[in-house]
């Protein structure tokens, strides 16, 4: 099976004094953190288990999205693991 490649971002939010990180093949999921690092980590857990949930159940995962198309907040500015 030809699993999605999922990309992952993490923005600075001023207005929560964090960071939020967002996945591409899912718009309404995102994780808050202190560092960097830590979203990045956070964001990957969740979708992990998110993917494993929709393994369980045998349902399709969602494809990725081009970042173009991706209609979530603060999704402007790709990170690595800096922290």
């Amino acid at each position: 099976m030809n699993e999605p490649r999922y990309q992952y971002r993490a923005s600075w939010s001023d207005e929560d004094g964090a960071w939020i990180g967002v996945c591409n093949g899912f718009q309404l999921v995102s994780h808050i953190a202190a560092t960097e690092a830590d979203c990045l980590r956070g964001i990957r857990a969740l979708v992990d288990d998110i993917v494993a949930e929709l393994h369980s159940n045998d349902e399709t995962l969602p494809q990725p999205l081009p970042w173009d198309d991706f209609d979530a907040p603060l999704v402007d500015t790709a990170v690595g693991l800096t922290n």
